[in-house]
């Protein structure tokens, strides 16, 4: 691996890649399509990752349209199966780049400027935040700032923190809340910007996902390696900015019912306003970043904070207060806690229901199948009804995470390519330090204020009608629970006179209500200003929703033009006409169940990119240590192969060179079929080369055989009983476990720069790989002592 393309700004001029000639140096020409009709710029593309995206969200798109509900049943089955398998990847690794981030934030590293040392910031402080808030989280903090609480108030049975009174209930649902807008959702944003940041404007690379691996990829990003990241970064943008859309046309729709009820909400109403905004976005993207996007931002965060002071002033405006001075207090008191719970226990109930409904990736035919079989019948013979986990033991529902932190997780990470590349793209000029405390502190800020202000209100008008309407009886707090047929409600309207006399004053038992109703519903008690509230909450849904729209179509045509900072305008028409369609098609496939459908794509949109952001967290590391000049990573030596060189044809280089490499691709495939097929002879190679010829290598390959044969073996046996196959991969992880240990000690030997982490990893994702790599470097001979080497050829700035 080598990294002849790092261009530190302080040491070059920069780069401007509107020059096609300056980014044609970072794509492969056979991979680069540009078209002109006369004079007009017509096509300029990546026509591979261009074409693998595409594929993805168009083939969703038209079998979402030809069969919706086929794909409806197929997305929430794929969200129920991540759900089931992967809450610990997706809990842990929102915790770990928290703490990251934080670190780097503290750090000398802090300090590293997102361009030259002298270089002040395009936009201004006020401009940044707006353009920070409205790309991040603007549609959604609309329709769930009233919702979400209420869903957690009286939703049904939730345990997220002790409660002893209906208080403590209220105070649990704003804090789950804050908790799924706070500062778990923007780590994977901050992470991906500061990391483009890095390499796009210290070391003068394209602005474009692939670019952000480049400190552990090397040239493998200009191969099919880059074409997928890009690819994929391009099509979880689109589903995660898609799924905002849905769940802003649901209350654009909603308000202008309640302006004029003839506008009936109905999924061909939210279509046409779908693809109303898209042209609207269109305009906005086509006139580029500051004359349409920050201008949309500015004007859309004034309205929003309008709206939320108004209601401040208009109502209880001490109680709105003492709530948001509690409502942080608790935030952080049980902040570290809440994000590391993975609802251990609740999560049982999926092995103790009927085996239809499980989607475990393990276990699921492994006698887990026989537990609910084993429980109906024993609880048969003693003469009892089964109980489900709720009902014995007061536990919430198994699928809360399904519902709520899974769903909101998947959707910040499936953001994640769109905003990190947003932010990065308005953050030149400012530190990393800036970056990860500005945007970590002024939108959570702003968002937390908004969710308490508004999720006060909506608990505020749920206990006026509780008051009201109904009894102690109607009322189970402590499992969150309201009888809205009780309290006059039939399918979400009011219907008793009594409840009918309390709408006209402006006031709704908001448990029973529609989620796209609620926002507007805690507007009603301001009757004079309530139209022009109402008004101003639909312009400003429908303005994030044109910022969000032209963002992600801007950020997906970059992508696609694989760093072109101003692609031809036919190109930003059909991404946001694609965002269109697949927003369409989400409606479509849902129907009723919209936003079923929404959860499901952004859960498992968001999977992928988990993984994506793991690797770049260590990227972003390296090109940290790389640029302030660490020793030990500066001297390091590098590995004579490269893990995932197969994904570049075994010669991974730079564009449009050629490149002899170390070893002929006869040699590479030998060797990794050889490592496959027999890892026990790579084991011994390595260990030969550790530790001579002696005992101990044969050892170590009398081990590799035995972990090997097993493996195999218990795998084979499986066939008669799933358990055997359980204890084959038990076999594999040791050796795993070995191969990791011979990594480990082949890179001390070599003094090459690594983790115990990653050699782990890449032991159990791709041992062939891994041992493939250890076996051709225990060729190369043993460095001298002390022979220090710039492998980087680069300066320390001093940070």
């Amino acid at each position: 691996m080598v990294f002849e393309d790092i261009r530190r700004c302080d040491e070059h001029d920069d780069v401007d890649f509107s020059d096609e000639t300056e980014l044609l140096k970072f794509v492969r020409k056979n991979r680069w399509v540009s078209v002109n009709v006369g004079s007009l710029r017509l096509i300029r593309i990546n026509w591979v990752t261009t074409l693998m995206a595409s594929i993805v969200l168009w083939g969703f798109t038209i079998s979402a349209l030809i069969e919706p509900k086929e794909v409806l049943k197929e997305a929430q089955m794929w969200q129920s199966w991540v759900t089931q398998n992967f809450t610990w990847l997706y809990i842990g690794t929102q915790n770990v780049w928290i703490v990251f981030l934080l670190y780097l934030g503290c750090s000398k590293y802090g300090s590293l400027k997102l361009g030259k040392a002298h270089e002040k910031p395009e936009f201004n402080d006020i401009s940044w935040f707006a353009m920070l808030f409205s790309c991040g989280i603007g549609v959604g903090v609309y329709y769930w700032g009233v919702s979400e609480p209420m869903s957690y108030y009286r939703g049904g049975a939730l345990w997220k923190v002790p409660m002893n009174t209906d208080d403590d209930r209220a105070q649990m649902a704003i804090f789950t809340t804050l908790f799924h807008w706070g500062l778990h959702g923007w780590c994977p944003y901050i992470t991906v910007a500061v990391a483009l940041g890095v390499v796009c404007y210290r070391w003068n690379l394209p602005l474009t996902m692939r670019s952000a691996f480049y400190p552990l990829l090397g040239n493998l990003i200009y191969g099919p390696l880059g074409d997928m990241i890009d690819a994929l970064s391009i099509a979880c943008t689109t589903f995660g900015v898609c799924a905002s859309l849905g769940f802003g046309v649901n209350s654009i729709i909603s308000g202008l019912h309640r302006l004029n009820p003839d506008i009936a909400v109905n999924v061909d109403n939210q279509i046409i306003i779908i693809w109303f905004i898209t042209i609207v976005a269109t305009i906005s993207i086509s006139l580029g970043l500051k004359n349409g996007i920050q201008t949309v931002a500015n004007v859309t965060f004034g309205i929003g904070l309008f709206v939320v002071l108004a209601c401040l002033y208009l109502d209880n405006t001490w109680f709105l207060l003492n709530s948001f001075v509690q409502s942080i207090g608790h935030y952080f008191q049980w902040i570290v806690q809440v994000s590391f719970q993975c609802d251990t226990f609740q999560q049982l109930g999926y092995e103790f229901q009927n085996a239809a409904d499980k989607n475990l990736l393990v276990g699921a035919s492994n006698g887990y199948s026989g537990i609910y079989d084993t429980l109906a019948k024993v609880s048969t013979m003693a003469n009892h009804t089964l109980l489900t986990q709720t009902d014995m033991y007061d536990s919430h529902s198994a699928e809360f995470m399904d519902w709520w932190t899974v769903f909101y997780w998947g959707w910040w990470i499936s953001w994640a390519p769109f905003v990190g590349m947003f932010i990065a793209r308005i953050s030149r000029g400012r530190t990393v330090r800036q970056v990860i405390f500005g945007a970590f502190i002024a939108p959570t800020t702003f968002a937390f204020f908004w969710l308490i202000i508004f999720g006060s209100l909506g608990i505020k008008m749920q206990r006026i009608a509780e008051l009201a309407l109904g009894t102690r009886a109607d009322v189970d707090w402590f499992n969150g629970k309201v009888d809205c047929t009780a309290l006059g409600y039939t399918s979400g309207e009011p219907t008793s006179l009594a409840a009918k006399e309390l709408a006209r004053d402006g006031y709704y038992a908001l448990a029973c209500r529609a989620h796209g109703d609620r926002l507007f519903d805690i507007l009603e008690p301001y009757k004079e200003v309530t139209t022009m509230l109402i008004i101003l909450c639909i312009v400003g849904v429908s303005l994030y929703f044109v910022t969000s729209s032209d963002s992600g179509s801007y950020v997906d045509d970059i992508l696609a033009a694989n760093g072109l900072p101003n692609p031809p305008l036919t190109q930003k028409i059909f991404w946001a006409f694609t965002e269109g369609a697949v927003a369409t098609a989400l409606l479509k496939a849902g129907g009723a169940d919209a936003l079923g459908a929404i959860q499901a794509v952004s859960i498992c949109a968001g999977l992928p990119y988990t993984i994506a952001l793991c690797f770049l967290c260590t990227s972003l590391w390296r090109a940290l240590k790389i640029d302030a000049g660490d020793e030990d990573i500066m001297q390091g030596a590098q590995w004579s192969t490269g893990t995932l060189d197969m994904f570049d044809a075994f010669n991974p280089r730079g564009c449009n060179v050629e490149k002899t490499p170390r070893f002929s691709i006869a040699e590479r495939v030998l060797s990794l079929s050889k490592a496959a097929g027999a890892p026990f002879i790579g084991i011994y190679n390595a260990a030969r080369h550790l530790y001579g010829d002696g005992a101990a290598a044969k050892m170590h390959g009398f081990l590799g055989l035995s972990w090997f044969l097993c493996w195999l073996a218990f795998l084979g046996m499986s066939a008669a009983d799933s358990d055997y196959g359980m204890i084959g991969w038990t076999f594999y992880t040791f050796m795993v476990l070995h191969i990791t240990f011979l990594r480990k000690n082949m890179r001390d030997a070599h003094n090459i720069y690594g983790s115990i982490a990653e050699d782990f990893l890449a032991a159990f994702v791709m041992y062939p790989n891994t041992l493939s790599q250890i076996d051709m470097q225990a060729t190369e001979r043993h460095p001298e002592p002390k022979e220090p080497k710039d492998m980087y050829n680069m300066k320390p700035t001093g940070a």
